[in-house]
């Protein structure tokens, strides 16, 4: 009894290390990503880069007096954003799932650096202010889903895997896979209606101040 209790406690130490060791490479390859994103727009040049997003001159004025269809908008960010989460998704059964998922965070990471930079180059602290705007408050529910999608990716690998000694119940294993899928999915959802209905609106507020 005490061999076994011994052996389950070596096991989950070893896929505890490794799911630890694959955060930390999560967490730098964020924090290099958005280190490079700062980088990018400086050798870019403010020119280059000063009509990327929202902080385009011509959007902002267009923005700031037009009614925002949140019905419409819903529907067209589904399109945009639903098919690349649909396909990681696919990938989180496979070898592919982790390696889609840090990639899919290292864009983000250089993303939110690149706009950061540039909104500071064109418009100083109001820049930041405009920034954080356009991702609010819906980057509370894609950046845990990003972060989640990474985590569950690493877990179903361990488990497919066997490691640490211990044989996988694979249809237990996919059944996990599949009620984290949805979980998933319903928060990008919830995030997608906040981005679409609330975003707007704390975004025009926000253009007053322009």
């Amino acid at each position: 009894m005490k061999k076994v209790l011994h052996l389950s406690w070596k096991e989950r130490r070893s896929l505890t290390g490794n799911q630890s060791m694959w955060i930390k490479v999560m967490k730098a390859f964020l924090l290099l990503s958005f280190v490079a994103g700062i980088f990018a727009a400086n050798l870019m040049g403010r020119e280059a880069v000063s009509n990327a997003g929202v902080l385009n001159d011509y959007f902002i004025e267009k923005f700031q007096y037009t009614k925002v269809n949140g019905q419409n908008l819903f529907f067209y960010i589904m399109g945009e954003r639903v098919p690349l989460l649909l396909l990681l998704l696919f990938l989180i059964f496979t070898v592919l799932g982790i390696l889609g998922g840090i990639l899919l965070l290292g864009w983000q990471g250089f993303s939110v650096g690149f706009m950061l930079s540039t909104g500071i180059a064109k418009y100083g602290g109001k820049g930041i202010l405009l920034v954080l705007g356009g991702l609010f408050p819906h980057y509370f529910f894609y950046l845990p889903v990003y972060i989640g999608y990474c985590c569950v990716a690493v877990v179903l690998r361990q488990r497919l895997r066997g490691e640490g000694g211990v044989m996988p119940d694979r249809r237990l294993v996919y059944g996990m896979g599949i009620f984290a899928a949805f979980v998933l999915l319903a928060m990008f959802a919830a995030g997608i209606f906040l981005e679409s209905y609330v975003n707007p609106a704390i975004l025009k507020n926000i253009l007053k101040v322009f």
